[in-house]
């Protein structure tokens, strides 16, 4: 995706180009518009000519023309304004800012400049809400003096900082001129997102934005407010990670951020002409428009309904369906799970899409992809059941699965991945690839089943992954504690399972418990604990003796290249 940041400040200070570039694509940022200093008439202290406000952002764009968009800080009372505003825009000006410090944005000057800049094509950007200037000087800039606007013909204008803290008015505000926009041909009001609004009214921000249901998709642009000359990537890549993170609760698609970070602020600047269909907005709360995409809905029923999940999750899935919002933009590469279990379940569900491409890339058998999915149902059992309601835990485990690094294969699953240890023995170091063995909860541990999955494991993997080059089979679990050889009756499964393995490490572990009776199981509560077989009496009667367990890695035998 590619990023431009519509606010940026020169301040009459030497810019290195180069380095304003280099921070920029540390922060992922392609580009930006760049605002000249202030004139005078803004400030006499720190207030330059016209002259030199033009040279200064022309030199900083030149040589990145495609990446750095200059725009001339103006004031309307500032000496031969409008012959000037024709002199830039025939150099090349792309756009103008304006603050209002002083003046009124609807004074007779200011109109019959801002419709002058409107017979040129180009477009506005504005200071709006609380401006910090050491003067008494916001009641110039409430969102609701931008009415005045309203019939400037082709005026195309943002309002920075979406005029925090007045953020409901600047909402109103551009209902009405969407609304008017849609009866003929009038100004076209844009938002600026860039920060103002302290990070504790971001969420308010984007979700009364989003949520309002007028169409905003296609009139928000994304800024920082940096300066050219220390353009910090540190303060950039936080306003897109926070904003990002409430556009992925609120649901936004990948779409309407493309629309946000580039499109929007290339049609703002009039360099592309794209015809758009605005939906008409009402009056009250219409949800006429929406930036979620519709098909999310679809995609997350349709895996719920394959995986086939419990029927006594049915009212509540379809619920958490009504009332939580899945971005189409998540990947398991880039989604953070959190404490709420019912987005974390929708957002895997839709992020199963995604590995069925994977697996029809691979020519992969669907079978085995519904087979190894299906342990989201199994996670989302253990939870739900611990936590009372619809919820899925183990993320970080099933991550392996929507990244396509684990397959279920038969009775076990195999994963890419690296070896926990060095095992010098085995001509093995710590870090080089191993196929993971994992034992999933779906019933007795048949060893010939077992041995089956293993002999299909070798013969999977070097067919769908001949480039992943591994040294051998590795399993670390509770089952491969040979202590249990104690409380195992000889011709036990487990046991049979253990000798396939060379015991390579051992660590003291209570992680049975979990395994054996409830996923929160601890020695304190095991006491109350029911124990459903001989083995659970057997594993409960130890650990309250004081009995230790243990995880042990083991090296599967005869397994190595």
């Amino acid at each position: 995706m590619k990023i431009f940041d519509m606010h940026v400040h020169a301040n009459n200070k030497i810019t290195d180009k180069e380095k304003l570039i280099l921070n920029m694509n540390e922060a992922g940022v392609y580009g930006c518009c760049v605002f000249s200093a202030c004139p005078c008439e803004y400030d006499e202290n720190e207030g330059i000519s016209f002259e030199e406000r033009l040279n200064e952002v022309f030199s900083i764009q030149k040589g990145y023309e495609d990446r750095i968009f200059p725009v001339l800080w103006i004031h309307p009372y500032e000496e031969n304004i409008i012959e000037n505003i024709h002199i830039a825009v025939d150099k090349g000006i792309c756009g103008f800012k304006i603050i209002c410090s002083d003046f009124y944005v609807y004074e007779e000057q200011c109109i019959r400049v801002l419709t002058e800049i409107a017979s040129l094509g180009k477009p506005v950007f504005f200071h709006s809400g609380i401006l910090w200037d050491g003067q008494i000087s916001s009641s110039y800039n409430r969102p609701l003096n931008w009415e005045a606007l309203l019939h400037i013909k082709g005026l195309r204008f943002s309002m920075g900082h979406c005029s925090w803290p007045w953020i409901d008015e600047c909402i109103a505000l551009y209902g009405k001129f969407l609304n008017s926009l849609l009866k003929g041909d009038t100004a076209e009001m844009f938002f600026d997102l860039t920060p103002g609004t302290p990070e504790i009214y971001r969420e308010e921000l984007f979700t009364k934005l989003f949520d309002i249901g007028y169409d905003v998709g296609n009139n928000i642009m994304f800024g920082t407010d940096s300066n050219a000359d220390e353009y910090s990537s540190d303060w950039t890549s936080f306003w897109l990670k926070t904003d990002n993170l409430i556009m992925d609760k609120l649901g936004v698609s990948g779409e309407i951020r493309n629309k946000i970070y580039y499109d929007n602020l290339l049609r703002f600047l009039g360099k592309t002409h794209v015809k758009i269909e605005h939906i008409s907005p009402e009056t009250d709360d219409s949800h006429k428009w929406t930036p979620v995409n519709p098909d999310v809905v679809k995609i997350i029923r349709k895996w719920y309904n394959t995986l086939e999940f419990p029927k006594e999750f049915d009212a509540e899935f379809e619920q958490a369906l009504e009332t939580i919002k899945i971005a189409d933009i998540i990947t398991i590469e880039n989604y953070i799970p959190g404490e709420n279990g019912k987005r974390n379940l929708l957002s895997f569900l839709y992020m199963c899409e995604a590995l069925e491409l994977r697996y029809k890339e691979k020519n992969i058998p669907v079978e085995i992809l519904i087979d190894t999915l299906k342990d989201i149902v199994i996670w989302n059992n253990i939870w739900s059941d611990l936590k009372n309601e619809l919820y899925l835990g183990e993320c970080k485990w099933l991550s392996n699965h929507l990244s396509g690094k684990l397959f279920k294969l038969g009775r076990l699953q195999f994963c890419m991945g690296k070896s926990e240890i060095d095992m010098s023995d085995e001509g093995i170091k710590k870090g080089d690839n191993v196929i993971e063995v994992h034992i999933p909860e779906c019933g007795p541990l048949n060893i010939e089943d077992c041995a089956k999955s293993i002999e299909w494991a070798k013969k999977f993997f070097k067919e769908y992954f001949p480039e992943f080059k591994y040294k051998c089979f590795t399993c670390h679990s509770w089952l491969l504690d040979d202590s249990l050889k104690e409380i195992l009756k000889p011709e036990s499964n487990i046991l049979a399972f253990q000798n396939m393995f060379d015991i390579k490490e051992k660590e003291e572990s209570d992680a049975i418990l979990k395994y054996v009776f409830r996923w929160n199981t601890t020695r304190r509560k095991l006491a109350k604990e029911f124990a459903a077989s001989s083995f659970a009496v057997n594993v409960k009667a130890r650990a309250l003796r004081g009995g230790k367990f243990y995880e042990n890695l083991g090296i599967l035998k005869n397994s190595k290249y």
